[in-house]
């Protein structure tokens, strides 16, 4: 028997199948991420990026642009007048006005011209802005320097190079795995409930789903029960309603995330963890990133601290990874977030009515971000569908194949996106579960062939 290649494959079978239950089994619960960049995760293809710049030698350019919508034409301005309409979704431009050449007199910003590419019909997206000034090769080989080509020095606020890019959709959960019924109740509590309009702007919902919660769940703080990892959201919020049942962060992260993009207000689910001689240690925060098209960005909102939005300086939307860098080097001044002081904040020194959002200085409501935003922090993105991990409760897995198969999932195949200033272990922890899965899977294809 021992001779047999069937004993061997079973051996393997065996001492493979328990790798893979002892690799699970002592798993870090939060371990479950893949590190990706910031621009994969805050410039999605819903707005226009830029991912190269094609000169010829004939004075023009042309400038590659990532975008989900595709214009026909384009109305091409230059330095504030009209142009030629451009065809096609990647306009050659013909640049304006003559190269410096460093002649006597000349300075380089006054051969700077601005364009603005304008997609038409107008008003079906957003203008990509730039500016050029041309320098010849000239200017350089008199001074000394070998340039093959003369250069265009281009100047731009859109995000620009080749990487990897998402639409919104990409990060949204559609929540389609709960049932008809369910998203009928969850829309009308939308509409009847929070009162959310059509002609509501994103900022709006946002404002009205976070008040409607906070008023509804005065006494709905606390430990969550077990069961709360799997059941969907409509069932939580239903719960913590009724006062069958509490929650923390993760609770008010997901139910709001639920509401925003029932509501039309594209969210993400967001959390985050620290590390620890690069191995992540789970921290215990939750919150969300809703997006506000009018910006083409995503913000950073904290359902469970009644922060509906964080602006930077300029009035620009922040998100995680922005708080990110501005907490870690201290850097709040002129910070606004938007909340609620009914709820957590009645000793500001600002004035609202009550149920009234007001901005005010972020860093008077930054104590929770401040405490999870340091330099061991990895913030964790999360994939649809927007269920939780398991732990170590596994019976859970019996009761919802949902849960079940995305947890799977995640754990073999399709890691949380993490952005964090340190590397992590992510990419190893990967390899090895797949490695061993992939042995198991071939062992007992092996003994099946032996066997027949």
């Amino acid at each position: 028997m021992l001779t047999h290649p069937a004993f061997w494959l079973a051996l393997a079978c065996l001492l493979l199948l328990a790798a893979n239950l002892y690799y699970f089994l002592t798993r870090n619960w939060e371990a479950s991420h893949r590190a990706v960049d910031y621009a994969q995760l805050n410039y999605p293809l819903d707005a226009p990026t830029v991912c190269h710049w094609e000169i010829d030698g004939d004075g023009r350019m042309r400038p590659e642009l990532a975008w989900l919508h595709r214009p026909a034409q384009w109305q091409l301005l230059i330095d504030g007048q009209p142009g030629p309409i451009l065809p096609g979704d990647a306009p050659w431009i013909d640049l304006a006005g003559a190269p410096y050449t460093g002649a006597e007199g000349e300075k380089i910003p006054d051969f700077l011209h601005r364009y603005i590419l304008r997609p038409l019909p107008e008003g079906s997206g957003p203008d990509v802005e730039f500016s050029i000034s041309r320098i010849t090769r000239e200017f350089y080989l008199e001074r000394g320097m070998h340039f093959p080509t003369a250069l265009a020095q281009v100047r731009t606020k859109l995000p620009v190079g080749r990487f990897k890019r998402h639409p919104v959709s990409y990060w949204t959960d559609d929540y389609h795995y709960l049932g008809a019924a369910k998203l009928a109740e969850a829309d009308r509590i939308v509409r009847e409930e929070m009162e959310i309009a059509a002609g509501d702007s994103p900022l709006v919902r946002m404002e009205k789903i976070i008040r409607h919660l906070r008023t509804r769940w005065v006494k709905a703080g606390g430990v969550p029960k077990d069961d709360f990892r799997w059941v969907d959201p409509l069932q939580i919020y239903q719960e913590m309603c009724a006062g069958t049942g509490k929650g923390w962060c993760t609770q008010n992260a997901q139910v709001y995330t639920f509401f925003a993009n029932r509501a039309g207000v594209p969210t993400r689910y967001v959390f985050g963890s620290t590390t620890q001689d690069n191995r992540l240690v789970y921290n215990g925060h939750s919150w969300a990133e809703s997006y506000l098209a009018e910006h083409q960005r995503w913000v950073y909102v904290d359902p469970q601290a009644s922060i509906i939005a964080v602006y930077g300086r300029d009035g620009a939307p922040l998100n995680s990874a922005d708080l990110l860098h501005l907490c870690l080097h201290d850097a709040l001044d002129g910070i606004t977030a938007r909340i609620f002081k009914d709820w957590g904040w009645k000793d500001l020194p600002h004035e609202a009515a009550p149920g009234t959002a007001v901005n005010v200085p972020f860093s008077l409501v930054c104590r929770v971000a401040k405490q999870e935003f340091n330099l061991h922090t990895i913030i964790k993105y999360r994939r649809p569908p927007n269920v939780e991990d398991i732990r170590d409760l596994y019976g859970m897995l019996l009761k919802n194949p949902t849960f079940a198969w995305t947890n799977f999932k995640r754990y073999l195949c399709q890691p949380a996106p993490a952005y964090s200033l340190l590397p992590t272990e992510g990419a190893r922890l990967y390899l090895v579960r797949q490695s061993l899965f992939a042995g198991f899977v071939l062992s007992v294809i092996l003994l099946g062939v032996s066997i027949c």
